[in-house]
C-alpha cells in the first residue's frame, strides 16, 4: 500500500538542459559525415575510410538547450516545393533538391 493521499503534495520537475554542443564532422576526401559531441583534444577518424574528420559546422539546437535532438521542431521549416520538414541550417532540400531561400535571422 502506497503513502496516504495528500492534496498539498506537489512534484517539481526542473527543465532539462542539454549542456553539450553537437557538431557535424566531415572527412575531406570522401565527404562522409558524422554528428558527434567534440572534445578539443580529440581526433576523430572515419571508421570506414580511416581519414581524419574535421568540424564542418555546429548543429541546431545550439547548447545549452532544452532538447538534445538534432532536429527539434523549432529548428525545422517546410520545403517550398515538396512540403517536407527540413532543418533551418539546410540550403537544399534533401528530398527534392530545391534551393531554399535565405532566412532573415529572426
Amino acid at each position: 500500500m502506497g503513502p496516504p493521499y495528500c492534496e498539498s503534495w506537489s512534484v517539481i520537475v526542473p527543465p532539462v538542459q542539454n549542456p553539450e554542443q553537437t557538431y557535424r564532422l566531415r572527412a575531406p576526401a570522401s565527404g562522409r559525415e558524422a554528428i558527434a559531441v567534440v572534445k578539443p583534444e580529440g581526433v576523430y577518424v572515419d571508421r570506414e575510410s580511416g581519414e581524419e574528420m574535421r568540424v564542418a559546422s555546429a548543429t541546431l539546437p545550439l547548447a545549452p538547450s532544452e532538447s538534445a535532438l538534432v532536429r527539434a521542431p523549432e529548428n525545422l521549416r517546410a520545403c517550398r516545393r515538396c512540403d517536407q520538414l527540413i532543418g533551418l541550417d539546410v540550403s537544399d532540400c534533401p528530398y527534392c533538391g530545391l534551393r531554399q531561400p535565405a532566412l532573415d535571422g529572426s
